[in-house]
This record gives structure tokens, C-alpha cells and sequence, in this order.
């Protein structure tokens, strides 16, 4: 009986800090959030994020067998809405306000941003005339991961790291919110 006590005290003492500990850890869990949350919403790394994604997609369109033509060209659609909007939403939002920083050679790095735009764009637009099922397409589609590529090591290597550098926390933020809100619009635009 003795014993019967004793195990059933020790089980109850193992359920309660079993729910001690768990609600510890949402508590602290809790408190970890808002800065999860922060680092998300960064303008800077809402970019990061949209360049992983569509060189993801390329290098699908990139590896789908010339089997069926509606499916390379779905996959090419795709990627050509996901890049205008980003390309626009950055253009409208995220270079404004780093040209505003005036330091060092931002001027420069901005414009060589747009002009690789209107380099992607271009692309896109010579893609959207050609046949999936050919060559043809398949090398401007390598010209445009390449191109992507180009701009985002360009991008990632210089211009975010000036905005991370002389940009507080709150106007990424709040620039990473106007980019996500831009972007979304767009979107909306497209489907309609």
C-alpha cells in the first residue's frame, strides 16, 4: 500500500512537471515569437526568401522532360508572374528607399538593378513567344537563370547588406511589410 502511494505521488509529480515544463516552454515560446516574427517580415529577407523560390522554379522548368508542352509552359507562366511581381514590387518599394540611404555607391547598384530587370523582363517576353517543346526555349530559359542568378548574387552581395547596415529594424520592417502587401496586389491583378 505504502508503495501504491509513493508511485502514485511520483506519477503525479512527473505529470506536473511534465505541464510545468511544457507550459515553460510556451511561455517562452511566446516571448520568442514577435522576434521570429521581426526577422520574417525583414524587407531583406522576404528578398532572400522570392529569389530561393524562383530559381527553385527555373531549375524545375529546367529539368522538366520535353514531354508535354502545357506543363512547360504552365511552369514558365508561373515563374513569369512570380518574377514581374517581384520585379515590381522591388522597383516600387524596396530600391526607392534604398536610393534614399545616398551612401557610397548606391546610386550605381540601383540602376544596374533596373536595368537587370528590364534584362529579365525582356526574356521573359522572347520566352512567352517560343515553343516549350524546343531548344530555343530551353536556352533562353538557361539566359534567364543565368541573368537571375547574375542579379541576385549582385543583389544579395551588395545592395542588402547597405539596407541591413544602414536601415533600423523598423524601416525593414516596414518596408517588408509594403513589399508583401505590393506583391499581393499584384498578384491579384494577374488572376483577374
Amino acid at each position: 500500500m505504502f508503495q501504491r502511494r509513493v508511485s502514485r505521488r511520483a506519477s503525479a509529480r512527473g505529470r506536473w512537471a511534465f505541464w510545468g515544463g511544457l507550459a515553460a516552454g510556451g511561455a517562452a515560446l511566446m516571448s520568442a515569437i514577435p522576434k521570429l516574427k521581426r526577422k520574417v517580415m525583414k524587407v531583406t529577407n522576404i528578398l532572400r526568401k522570392d529569389h530561393r523560390l524562383i530559381g527553385g522554379m527555373v531549375m524545375t522548368l529546367e529539368r522538366t522532360p520535353k514531354v508535354n508542352g502545357m506543363i512547360r509552359r504552365s511552369l514558365f507562366n508561373q515563374i513569369r508572374h512570380q518574377l514581374m511581381a517581384h520585379s515590381q514590387a522591388e522597383e516600387e518599394i524596396f530600391y526607392p528607399a534604398v536610393r534614399s540611404l545616398n551612401f557610397g555607391r548606391v546610386e550605381e547598384y540601383v540602376t544596374d538593378a533596373y536595368r537587370e530587370h528590364q534584362n529579365m523582363k525582356d526574356l521573359l517576353q522572347q520566352i512567352s513567344n517560343i515553343d516549350p517543346m524546343t531548344s530555343e526555349f530551353d536556352g533562353k530559359v538557361a539566359d534567364l537563370r543565368r541573368t537571375i542568378q547574375h542579379h541576385v548574387e549582385e543583389e544579395e552581395g551588395k545592395v542588402l547588406p547597405l539596407a541591413e547596415r544602414h536601415m533600423t529594424v523598423e524601416q525593414l520592417e516596414d518596408l517588408g511589410m509594403k513589399f508583401h502587401n505590393r506583391k499581393a496586389e499584384l498578384r491579384q491583378q494577374t488572376a483577374a
